[in-house]
């Protein structure tokens, strides 16, 4: 036995893991022992180790799965690719932070609403299904199966979120024909424009949703985002992102 080898229970305590872990990880691949004791089976681990050891953990925390550990820890583009989301992560709860906080000391925003006719739409479309609190990253999936473009990106949402699971579609103006288009009817709207962050749109429909209740109307079909400035072109504060409501015939 090599005397600088640690005891794999020493090994553990020094990496802050538990032993369970470290056979896991063995088991796995990911981090195989410098040592087995080929009579008792027993691991033994270099210090030099502890590199791979606390970056699997700490890789473990920011939520890569195990399967991906190992390409992660060779490839720097997928350490990169996971890094670039935690950030990104990060930057998204920062403005949702931000959103809070500017609900709770200015109160609701008071939405400055257009009511319109809307023309008929058809848009080729990328549809999914996901959770009501992961339509963001479905819409992002969706944007990227139909861009390029060249017009305005369109999101579509069901009015209500009350499903464990809800389709939502992003698509772009077309007059080509095809199957999988989302026809649009024309008819009366209310709408308005938010900028800023996408964070804050929450706020932005309960005022477009309290102005058509005030009013009378009743909300009816699918709502609309149109993406008029997009996060490939513009900073979170600078998006710019229509919300359309469609409206039964209306009470004017």
């Amino acid at each position: 036995m090599t005397e600088h080898l640690l005891p794999i229970g020493e090994f553990a305590r020094m990496c802050r893991l538990s032993t369970k872990q470290l056979r896991h990880y063995d088991q796995l691949g990911l981090l195989v022992p410098a040592e087995v004791d080929a009579t008792t089976g027993y691991r033994y681990y270099s210090p030099a180790q502890a590199r791979r050891a606390l970056a699997i953990a700490l890789l473990r925390k920011l939520d890569v799965p195990l399967a991906e550990i190992a390409v992660a820890l060779e490839d720097e583009r997928v350490l990169g690719t996971h890094l670039s989301r935690v950030e990104a992560e990060i930057e998204h709860r920062r403005r949702t932070a931000r959103a809070l906080s500017r609900l709770l000391q200015d109160g609701l925003l008071r939405q400055e609403v257009t009511l319109a006719r809307e023309p008929a739409r058809r848009l080729v479309v990328a549809r999914t299904t996901c959770a009501p609190d992961e339509i963001g990253p479905a819409i992002g999936q969706c944007v990227q199966s139909v861009a390029p473009v060249s017009g305005p990106l369109w999101g579509l949402f069901p009015l209500d979120l009350d499903a464990t699971r809800i389709a939502v579609a992003a698509g772009v103006e077309t007059d080509a024909p095809g199957t999988d288009v989302e026809t649009l009817p024309a008819g009366l709207v209310a709408m308005t424009t938010h900028v800023g962050p996408y964070e804050d749109l929450t706020l932005a429909y309960q005022g477009l949703f309290a102005w058509i209740y005030e009013r009378g109307h009743r909300p009816t079909g699918l709502g609309r985002e149109a993406y008029l400035a997009g996060p490939a072109t513009s900073a979170p504060e600078q998006l710019v992102t229509r919300i359309v409501i469609p409206l039964e015939q209306s009470r004017e």
